[in-house]
Parts: structure tokens; C-alpha cells; sequence
């Protein structure tokens, strides 16, 4: 019996750690959707930049502040694989945001 627990314990483990990897599995986009992506960017002359708030830096993983204007991407870009995310421009950079948790997916080169 407790050779069973232990091994339906070791199973569950693996299975969270599994699922934690795919989480934190990181966004990319080929050099041709970048492109493409990177071109409809020039292209939002609407687009206000955020000046970065006081000690925050533009990296992947880190959650913007609501303070930060979030704008939609529409089907239009050509590129679906960023059509679920929002992106910003947070003083001269821009990034993709997973609107869920605001948390850059992507620094635009």
C-alpha cells in the first residue's frame, strides 16, 4: 500500500512539472513573422508611449503595470500567431502582453 501512494505521488509531481514547463515555455516567432509583425508596427501611428514607470525594465516575464496602455492586433497583421495578445509601447520599446496576466511575451527587436 505505501509503495502505491508513493508512486501516485511521484505521477502527480511529474505531471505538475510537466505542466509548469509548458507555462513557462517561451514565445517566439520566425524571422519572416517578425518582420511582418515588426512592419505593421511602424505603421500604428496612434500608438502612445508609456514612459517606464520608475525601476521597471522591459523584459520577458515581467508584468506591466496597469498604467501601461494595452492595443489589440487584429487578424489583419497576417501574423495569427500574436492575434491572442495584446502589445505596448513602454518608452522606445515594443512588447507583446499576454492580457491574462500582463506579462511581456515578446520584446519587438
Amino acid at each position: 500500500m505505501k509503495t502505491k501512494g508513493i508512486a501516485t505521488l511521484a505521477g502527480a509531481m511529474m505531471a505538475v512539472t510537466g505542466a509548469l514547463a509548458q507555462a513557462a515555455a517561451t514565445f517566439t516567432l520566425s524571422t519572416d513573422d517578425a518582420t511582418k509583425f515588426k512592419t505593421w508596427i511602424g505603421t500604428q501611428n496612434t500608438v502612445v508611449a508609456t514612459p517606464a514607470p520608475a525601476g521597471f525594465t522591459v523584459a520577458v516575464g515581467t508584468a506591466v503595470p496597469m498604467t501601461v496602455m494595452l492595443y489589440d492586433i487584429p487578424q489583419t497583421v497576417g501574423v495569427a500567431s500574436v492575434t491572442k495578445y495584446k502589445y505596448a509601447k513602454i518608452a522606445d520599446k515594443v512588447v507583446l502582453i499576454d492580457p491574462t496576466d500582463r506579462k511581456i511575451v515578446y520584446v519587438v527587436g
